[in-house]
């Protein structure tokens, strides 16, 4: 099978040239492991964790059941093919890999997914998956890849690679009543969807959520054209019609990365990582 290599000399490079770590600055053990995938159902995003020294790449359910809102209910495969992109091609070259599934829960927004070995050559050490600490209107940051694209770093001898975009969010609201997720404020676009969510930075970083979508906001509208036609009428003529839309509210959900852990340890499939 083929190893993705790691990149984590290319994320060494561009965040030495930052002055000041930021409370949720992204470190380059997060930036390497994160993947565009694609289902038969479109493009997101999926990231790998080391747990028990084996690896396992954690992305939303949604994007194996193609299923746009809740509920999302069960995987049932045992295992599933997907295409990861090779983040050090020049152009897309897509690596077909055949995952085994675990699920994270009914109605859980999330997969867990073990390769049939580790696919990452050499990568950083994956940081610690635990949500514990954060807080409400705390800062995070979340990775991913949005309308199925990422941004190319360029190294000196013409060497480019895929990057995740990252942004900013600070959490809303959290409930641990039945699905435990949390509502960050912020602004979630298609294609984020698998991308985890981080807090703090440097040897503190932890990964505490993985990205689901966001909660839509009906809005009135009215269409150009009727508009032209409202500016005609007298001033006694009725209102003219309003259409509804439905608008990114800036709220996120996000589930908790501990179905994610809870689900492996309950099911340790992932492959054992080589030792160094």
């Amino acid at each position: 099978m083929t190893k993705i290599r790691g990149l984590w000399l290319v994320f060494l490079i561009l965040q030495s040239s930052a002055v000041t770590a930021q409370s949720a600055m992204p470190t380059t053990n997060v930036f390497t492991r994160v993947l565009m995938v694609e289902s038969q159902y479109g493009k997101g995003s999926v990231f790998s964790i080391d747990v028990d020294k084996r690896e396992y790449w954690i992305t939303a359910k949604h994007i194996l059941t193609g299923a746009e809102h809740p509920p999302y209910g069960s995987v049932t495969a045992k295992s599933v093919s997907l295409q990861v992109l090779d983040p050090g091609s020049p152009g897309e070259k897509w690596i077909p890999i055949t995952f085994s599934v675990i699920d994270a829960g009914v109605d859980i927004d999330i997969v867990v997914l073990a390769p049939p070995q580790p696919l990452l050559k050499d990568p950083l050490p994956s940081v610690p998956a635990d949500s514990a600490g954060q807080f409400l209107g705390g800062d995070c940051e979340f990775l991913g890849f949005p309308y199925g694209g990422g941004w190319r770093a360029k190294l000196s001898g013409g060497k480019s690679y895929w990057m995740p975009y990252v942004k900013h969010c600070t959490v809303s609201a959290f409930t641990s009543e039945g699905n435990k997720f949390w509502v960050l404020d912020g602004i979630n676009n298609g294609g984020f969807s698998g991308g985890p969510v981080i807090f703090r930075t440097g040897p503190d970083q932890r990964i505490m959520a993985v990205i689901s979508g966001y909660i839509l906001e009906p809005t009135d509208v009215i269409s150009s054209a009727k508009a032209k036609s409202a500016t005609k009428r007298p001033k006694t003529s009725a209102t003219p019609t309003k259409e509804k839309v439905n608008l990114n509210s800036g709220f996120i959900i996000a589930y908790d990365i501990s179905f994610a852990i809870e689900a492996i340890h309950k099911n340790p499939i992932g492959p054992l990582r080589p030792a160094n």
